[in-house]
């Protein structure tokens, strides 16, 4: 099955086309983008028995509305927006049949402010320096380098595998098709970090004040960075540092008492004190928060940091064995 599988007939801001980015360019100034929420992505492309690093919906939290042109298998991951197909509410974390010519609406609000949407066959899109992903700063990739609008057609980049249409049969027979996964609690205030190149510039009363307050993300908060108000952090000596190397997760301290954590479209380089590194296992639930909402930090080594990036992986690739083996009945 190819060509056109979506009519968009709602899109709500900021929802677009996104991979798993673009790799090896950083040198040349341009951001690796991708998914927010990574492992979200991931799941959702797994559950529907795509290669991880296929184009997904990345569907940020308001209404949307999607007539589906085809029968397909699909799967939501991440949070901020139930399904609904003819109002009934659509799982997530599981690979569901939509029918040829129906209408999915997402627009009651649950935790977290990211859905994800995967479509077994993957999506055409833009191609721009190896990675699909739209870069909404220069326009390239994606939906022709955009967000996604009202009257959007998207389609499907590939005919489905014998494994898709052997899940597409079995789920159109009624059946369900659940997996033993951990639900991510997007309600969780905590991100962990490690120590960065720049935390001894803190001085000591901040080093404590770093993990012992919350901090609510400003509405000036995109792609880019998630800002957070730190009045209480100072440092030891000035607020400014030779130009950088930074990435997704960094924290960086600027003069007016504000951290930056950098996010999926970060620049490259940044020239305010790299104080911590948000660690790649709490990345994803950081993407799920908005702003105003609180979070708090808290220092862990970089060997835990390791087995806890380890145990993610795990997991998925625990899951795509499963998938893998599937076969109907």
């Amino acid at each position: 099955m190819t060509g056109q599988i979506i009519h968009i007939e709602q899109s709500g801001f900021l929802t677009s086309l996104q991979d798993n980015g673009r790799n090896g360019f950083l040198q040349f100034g341009v951001s690796r983008g991708g998914a927010m929420d990574l492992n979200a992505a991931k799941y959702a492309n797994i559950l529907v028995g795509n290669d991880e690093s296929e184009v997904v919906v990345e569907i940020t939290q308001s209404p949307h509305r999607f007539h589906f042109l085809s029968d397909t298998v699909v799967a939501f991951t991440g949070g901020g927006l139930l399904p609904q197909l003819n109002n009934t509410t659509l799982p997530l974390s599981q690979p569901v049949f939509i029918p040829s010519n129906s209408v999915v609406e997402m627009k009651e609000q649950i935790p977290g402010f990211r859905l994800y949407m995967s479509v077994a066959g993957g999506l055409k899109a833009d191609h721009f320096l190896n990675s699909n992903s739209t870069d909404l700063l220069i326009e390239a990739g994606g939906h022709y380098g955009r967000t996604l609008k009202k009257e959007d057609l998207l389609q499907i980049k590939t005919p489905q595998t014998s494994n898709q249409k052997n899940l597409l049969a079995v789920l159109q027979s009624g059946a369900l098709l659940k997996l033993n996964t951990n639900k991510p609690d997007y309600q969780n205030q905590l991100i962990r970090v490690i120590k960065s190149i720049e935390w001894n510039y803190l001085n000591e009363l901040s080093q404590n004040n770093f993990t012992a307050f919350q901090y609510k993300i400003s509405t000036q908060s995109n792609r880019m960075g998630y800002r957070v108000k730190a009045d209480l952090l100072t440092t030891k000596i000035p607020c400014e540092i030779i130009s950088s190397a930074v990435t997704k997760g960094t924290i960086q301290l600027t003069p007016s008492g504000e951290m930056i954590v950098l996010m999926a479209d970060a620049q490259t380089v940044g020239g305010y004190p790299r104080i911590a590194q948000v660690i790649q296992a709490d990345l994803s639930l950081l993407a799920q928060k908005k702003p105003g909402e609180e979070i708090r930090f808290q220092l862990i080594s970089i060997e835990e940091a390791e087995d806890l990036y380890l145990k993610e992986v795990e997991q998925l690739n625990s899951i795509r064995q499963t998938l893998n083996k599937f076969s109907p009945v």
